[in-house]
């Protein structure tokens, strides 16, 4: 070991690589720490503060994140060039939230006027607060059985609790920055909760659909298929018609023009049918009007102690899936355009959080960030959080002035509604991806489906969860430990290139290690070591963190390069976030990803999850020829101390690498 002290900067070699660590004295943009506090004064960027606050062991967020919210709100609302193009965006989102809040409203087995409540309300707090700023806070499809489930076990008097215990679980977490935790659900189980929730929710609405009004509820799909068979004599045709051509009409709306309301003119046109043809359907019904329809919590009936414990877990489920829906929703959105505000998962927390409080204060349902309408909101090609705030204007003018109308509503319509949206959840992208990357993630696809159907959905997800965790073979803990490469070009001292000093020619052996001392010659490296999986998130949040940290990282001189040589097996959902974080890591501070001496599975994980392939991923072959770099044979921790470590030629000049009498003698014979 050889250890310099210069300027808080510690350098060491190990097994002929230097290893370094840095004591971090301020940002790139001039932060300083004093008597272990930030100069957040001398931080240009808010988020630097943040990550700052992080790495020195202060990551609670008790401003709720409004330094870094403040300035977006000032783009929002007082940016003339995208005033009307965000406006314009927010009523045409507003235009599908309508009638969608209306249908998850019936479908969670809650009155209409709920889903539209919730809509307007928890817009607004989800659309200022919430960690991505094209996100749209709402009802979701995917979370209405477990609403439903829950008005069935508790009552519908129970459900604000639910709501402001779910929104009150969220603000901790996010406040505690325990963002990341909500990943640690695989994205196998997601995926099976979404496919098993679309295949329950067109179970559930084709009776309804068909017009069978007196199918009984809690039936399973071949439940379902057989009632309806042994009833179809019973079918009400214009019931099916209207269904039937609201779902064709969601559908191939959308391929004549991307962003029109194709929900609005869909379930416009089927109201329009039924009163003009005098259709005998069943219709909304009468709904409050005006204010009058957002009502605040009075005192709230507490249940009884020994409902306490079912009530908790009900509550934790909701908690547990809305913010892994919100959180994958986010995250995918930032994919689809970024914007200035870089996506904040704990801040994502603290805004759905405060969404479903204000939903529970007006005895609501709980909400998530609903990855349709926000999709469509960057489709619009809006800039910034107002079409969120717009949105919600638009559901709240719609209770307060067209109640009326909203009644007259066909109750086949939103049944088409829904009956589309549960075929969109049939197909999960995610799924795709975790089976291409690994076959074997299909067991808990499967299983969380089935458990789903069998038994219900906690049961399903628990036991999709329990799977996934059985067919972790690796429970290895991922390190990474930063190190300092040297370069090719300058690590091979040659005859004819030897440099002189003294007058004298120095050997290979010394110019070797003059060239190794010089930090100009070498490059930060991170060697990671141990499995890439959903039950290392932590890690890899800390690896990102401290990528951050780096000063080559900050002054942006240097590309982030990963050397993956000891990564012992992949999964998708760790490999996921792996990607998704370096990639914005690298966007932020301007520096390429290069990840070196992948394996096949890695590579392949990558390309799932990475397909723009702004990480250079390159396999170990490739590493070995065109690698500016000279990689160690022996990875930090997986070598073995008691032998002589087996290193690359290039570095067994070192003075701290003393090879053995024969390779020795070898050496001097070819010289």
């Amino acid at each position: 070991f050889n250890n310099n002290n210069n300027n808080n900067n510690h350098s060491y070699n190990y097994h002929n690589v230097r290893f370094k660590s840095v004591v971090p004295t301020g940002s790139a943009t001039g932060g300083t720490i004093v008597d272990g506090s930030i100069n957040k004064d001398a931080l240009d960027d808010p988020q630097d503060v943040i990550d700052e606050q992080h790495r020195q062991g202060k990551p609670w967020m008790w401003d709720m994140g409004l330094p870094t919210l403040v300035p977006e709100w000032k783009r929002a609302f007082f940016t003339p060039s995208t005033i009307l193009t965000d406006v314009s965006a927010g009523i045409t989102v507003g235009c599908i939230a309508v009638p969608l809040s209306l249908a998850i409203a019936v479908a969670s087995g809650v009155p209409a006027e709920v889903g539209l409540v919730t809509a307007a309300v928890s817009g607004v707090a989800g659309g200022l607060m919430g960690g991505t700023t094209l996100a749209v806070t709402g009802p979701a499809a995917a979370i209405s059985l477990l609403v439903i489930g829950a008005v069935h076990e508790h009552g519908l008097e129970a459900l604000p609790l639910i709501t402001l215990g779910c929104g009150g679980l969220q603000l901790i977490s996010g406040v505690t920055r325990l963002g990341v935790a909500a990943k640690l659900v695989p994205v196998s189980v997601i995926a099976g909760f979404t496919t098993g929730v679309g295949v329950m929710i067109l179970s559930g609405q084709a009776p309804k659909a068909l017009g069978l009004t007196s199918a009984p509820a809690g039936m399973n799909p071949i439940e379902t298929a057989y009632y309806c068979a042994e009833h179809l004599l019973h079918v009400n045709p214009a019931a099916a018609a209207l269904a039937a051509g609201t779902s064709a009409a969601m559908i191939f709306l959308p391929k004549l023009h991307p962003k029109m309301p194709s929900a609005l003119l869909a379930v416009g046109g089927a109201t329009v049918a039924t009163h003009s043809l005098g259709l005998d359907v069943g219709l909304i019904g009468q709904i409050p009007s005006g204010l009058g329809a957002f009502q605040l919590l009075g005192m709230p009936t507490m249940p009884s102690v020994s409902e306490w414990p079912s009530l908790f877990a009900t509550t934790f489920l909701i908690y547990a899936m809305t913010s892994a829906e919100s959180l994958l929703s986010c995250a995918a959105l930032e994919k689809m355009k970024k914007t200035s505000y870089k996506h904040n998962p704990d801040q994502e927390l603290i805004g759905q959080g405060l969404a479903n409080i204000a939903s529970g204060a007006f005895m609501g349902m709980p909400v998530t960030s609903v990855i349709a309408r926000s999709s469509l909101n960057v489709k619009l090609n809006a800039h910034s959080r107002l079409p969120a705030i717009v949105q919600a204007g638009f559901v709240f003018g719609g209770v307060v002035l067209f109640s009326e109308t909203i009644s007259s509503i066909p109750m086949p319509a939103l049944s088409g509604m829904l009956i589309t949206t549960g075929m969109f959840m049939l197909n999960p992208t995610e799924f795709k991806h975790c089976y291409a990357v690994e076959k074997m993630d299909t067991i808990p696809f499967l299983a969380t489906i089935g458990g789903m159907m069998s038994y219900g959905l906690a049961e399903g997800i628990g036991i999709g969860c329990v799977t996934a965790a059985c067919l972790i073979y690796d429970y290895g803990k991922l390190h990474a430990h930063e190190i300092l490469l040297p370069l090719k070009a300058t690590t091979r001292a040659t005859q004819q290139s030897r440099p002189i000093e003294d007058g004298k020619l120095l050997s290979d052996d010394q110019a070797l290690i003059n060239q190794q001392q010089d930090d100009n010659s070498m490059t930060t490296a991170w060697q990671l070591q141990g499995p890439i999986n959903f039950r290392n998130m932590m890690e890899i949040e800390d690896l990102i963190l401290r990528i951050k940290a780096s000063e080559s990282v900050q002054q942006g001189n240097d590309p982030i390069v990963l050397d993956m040589q000891g990564v012992s097996s992949v999964e998708f959902t760790g490999v996921e976030e792996l990607a998704n974080r370096l990639i914005e890591v690298s966007e932020d501070r301007g520096a390429t990803v290069q990840m070196w001496n992948c394996s096949d599975n890695l590579q392949n994980a990558l390309a799932q999850c990475d397909p723009k392939q702004l990480i250079a991923a390159n396999g170990r072959q490739s590493s070995d020829e065109i690698a500016p770099y000279t990689f160690p044979t022996t990875v930090m921790g997986m070598e073995d101390l008691d032998q002589t470590p087996r290193v690359a030629p290039m570095y067994a000049d070192s003075i701290h690498f003393i090879p053995r009498k024969e390779e020795q003698k070898e050496k001097d014979s070819k010289r």
